[in-house]
């Protein structure tokens, strides 16, 4: 156990100094001293087998590979340990930074690291954008094709400066979307969270691209030489064709990202989004290799994560069951392997081909590994046009139509995906508070605490789930639940469920009859059918494994091709007398000889793995006999559910009600709903830091918001 925990120790360091060195090449790129040093740098490295070429990989690109590959062997040892402190420093650092500091904003709430994250972000780009233009200032020099005034040398050069913070947001921009790698889990990001932070940044980069385009277009309108300098093609330098391509294609995908577009046509905004292929491409082309350098780290651990997803995915598995409850939902049962540990508030992506032959779509697990070993389920709410087919499909269904079940059932899984940091596992006391479909992490939570084979020793003392819906149907989202509030077990001790119906009213009679509805339960296949095997811990490593030898060989293909291609002269690589485009097209033939390797490794140790795995073995029956969500109600509610019909919870009387019974000082409010929702309840918990209880004594109220995939 302290060989371990020295292990972490020493792994949790060496990625500190890694993040820390890559943050201090981008603080001190933009300075004289950088760029003098970074010239003798490469002088010295054309002497060498690395070259300048290699110089740049391994600076600006190894630290980020490196931390990648550090946090999987991190990950795959923590796992191990078992163990999660509850008043760790790391853990008081993300509920101190996880308040809420901005309530009414048109991104929603934002909390204290967010904000400190992005005021840091910004102030970095202000520093970069600031020393570049006053260097590009002291040295102005005639442009003679043009003959532009100085004022107009000055507006072209902070154009072209505008231009290299976009490099900034590309370099950045593909990380929180590395759901196959590391990161998101090592920093405890939750996928939906991940993608907010990404949309932040492609709004930045496509602002500085737009403004970067739009100010060295209008200097070229003014000579009058803009299709001239658009369409040219110059044998060293800028070309210009290709960025006007990228700017294009990432304005169309902006466009096509908007909410009013993404939600009422989703298959377009997918398949727009693959426009980064080009974007990525011309940008390579546009700004040269040297440039493209910087931002390769996130390009190569995207589609390193791309192929492995791939390749898990092409494993299909199946729908054993489905539930159908009257609020428009259906409840999905996946078999898994018993092998196979997800933490709660796991996502979990899903593609239907009967439905869809290149849709993926995240859905949050509802159950725990540990109370169903072989199976895991999500439950779907009919809100889109994917959703709402699966519902219309499954929901059509007939018992005498069994034979044409098999389109709909087979499936291909992706993840699941979770975060390594559990923050609701700090608090004895929970209240929370759920809208809509907000309640499905909440369930993954409820199945975790009442399960007897978890290996935490966190079992809250009290637990407050305050459930808001619009209409008495949507009730029935409870019911994957039912078994909680029918069934003693000695893990959760005090549960209480209170429900809220805010826009209807009536009797309460009505209400618990949709509760006590039993769903409509298909079975989608027979016994006989094959599971397919899910990740294990052994595929930490072997992503480890993966990534190391992509950079590897990118780093050596890029070498021996620039040694064998690039004219010499005295010995040395002469970029001067080659085209720059050969140096681009060397940059991404090297890079698709590492993916090409990469796949190959990862598809021959896949196969390997599927045949000598012997846990594929059938479906148990009792998976499919014994539906999850259905329990004896004749004995009636352990918990008995208050409902409340045309209300509103008022928060203050729960939690005054709670600090009554308890003896923790603290209290976690975590809140999954709609932003008006999380809005409402941040602004209490920021005005309600502590609340009294009847003895004279306050307790802490900390408040965190919890995202969900539907």
């Amino acid at each position: 156990m302290a060989q371990n925990s020295a292990r972490l120790l020493a792994l949790k360091l060496s990625m500190g100094i890694l993040v820390a060195a890559w943050i201090s090449f981008w603080i001190l790129k933009p300075t004289k001293t950088w760029k003098k040093a970074w010239h003798s740098a490469e002088d010295l490295a054309n002497d060498t087998f690395l070259r300048d070429s290699g110089l740049n990989v391994v600076v600006f690109c190894f630290p980020v590979v490196g931390f990648a590959i550090l946090s999987f062997i991190y990950l795959h040892s923590s796992e191990k340990e078992k163990i999660r402190s509850k008043t760790s420093l790391t853990t008081h650092f993300r509920v101190t930074f996880s308040k809420p500091v901005i309530l009414k904003s048109p991104i929603g709430v934002i909390s204290l690291g967010e904000l400190s994250g992005a005021m840091l972000f910004v102030a970095f780009l202000f520093w970069t954008y600031y020393s570049n233009v006053s260097s590009d200032f002291k040295k102005l020099a005639p442009c003679p094709p043009l003959k532009l005034s100085r004022q107009q040398l000055k507006v072209m050069h902070m154009g072209v400066r505008v231009g290299s913070l976009s490099e900034i947001c590309l370099a950045v921009l593909l990380f929180p979307i590395l759901r196959g790698m590391s990161l998101l889990r090592v920093f405890g990001i939750e996928f939906e969270a991940a993608v907010r932070y990404h949309t932040w940044i492609a709004n930045a980069l496509v602002l500085f691209c737009t403004l970067h385009g739009t100010i060295i277009m209008s200097i070229w309108g003014q000579k009058k030489r803009l299709l001239a300098e658009i369409t040219s093609w110059p044998k060293i330098g800028r070309v210009n064709v290709a960025g006007a391509i990228s700017l294009i294609s990432i304005l169309i995908i902006w466009i096509s990202s908007l909410p009013v577009i993404r939600r009422k046509y989703f298959r377009t905004f997918y398949i727009t989004h693959h426009l980064y292929i080009v974007f990525i491409s011309f940008f390579l082309l546009h700004a040269g290799d040297k440039h493209f350098y910087l931002v390769l780290s996130g390009v190569l651990l995207f589609a390193l994560d791309k192929i492995l997803r791939l390749i898990q995915s092409r494993r299909e598995t199946c729908i054993v069951s489905a539930h159908v409850l009257p609020c428009r939902a259906v409840e999905l049962i996946l078999p898994k392997d018993p092998g196979m540990k997800y933490s709660p508030m796991s996502t979990i992506f899903l593609k239907i081909p009967s439905i869809s032959r290149f849709e993926w779509h995240p859905f949050s697990i509802t159950s725990s590994c540990y109370k169903n070993e072989e199976h895991l389920s999500v439950l779907i709410k009919s809100q889109g046009q994917w959703t709402s087919e699966l519902y219309s499909k499954i929901s059509s269904i007939k018992d005498e139509e069994f034979g044409q079940l098999k389109s709909l059932s087979t499936v291909g899984v992706d993840g699941p995906y979770g975060p390594e940091h559990l923050l609701h596992q700090r608090y004895y006391n929970l209240v929370l508070i759920a809208g809509g479909s907000g309640i499905t992490p909440f369930m993954s939570i409820l199945n975790e605490t009442s399960s007897k084979d978890s290996t935490t020793n966190w079992h809250p003392t009290n637990i407050v789930l305050i459930y808001c819906v619009k209409q008495v149907q949507d009730i029935s989202m409870l019911t994957p639940i039912l078994p909680i509030l029918c069934q003693p077990t000695a893990e959760i001790t005090n549960f209480r469920l209170k429900i809220f119906v805010t826009q209807e009213q009536g009797s309460t009679m009505t209400a618990f009859e949709v509760l006590n509805k039993p769903p409509q339960v298909i079975k989608m296949l027979p016994s006989t059918t094959k599971r397919s095997v899910g990740i294990t811990q052994e595929g930490l490593i072997w992503r480890a494994i993966i990534v190391a030898l992509a950079f590897v060989i990118f780093l050596i293909s890029m070498v021996l091709l620039s040694d064998i291609f690039v004219h010499q002269v005295h010995g040395k690589p002469s970029r001067k007398s080659n085209p720059s485009w050969i140096n681009d097209l060397l940059l991404f033939a090297a890079f698709v000889i590492a993916m090409s390797c990469s796949a190959v490794a990862s598809i021959t140790f896949a196969q390997r793995k599927l045949r000598n795995d012997r846990r594929a073995m059938e479906i148990p029956k009792k998976v499919i006999e014994e539906p999850m969500g259905t329990t004896d109600k004749k004995s009636g509610f352990l918990f008995e559910p208050e409902i409340y019909l045309g209300k509103r919870p008022n928060l203050s009387d729960v939690l005054s009600d709670l600090t009554n019974k308890i003896r923790d000082e603290s209290i976690g409010v975590f809140v999954c709903g709609p932003d008006s929702m999380k809005v409402s309840v941040a602004s209490f918990c920021k005005n309600h830091t502590k609340i009294s209880c009847k003895n004279g004594l306050s307790r802490s109220v900390h408040f965190h918001s919890v995202n969900f995939s539907l």
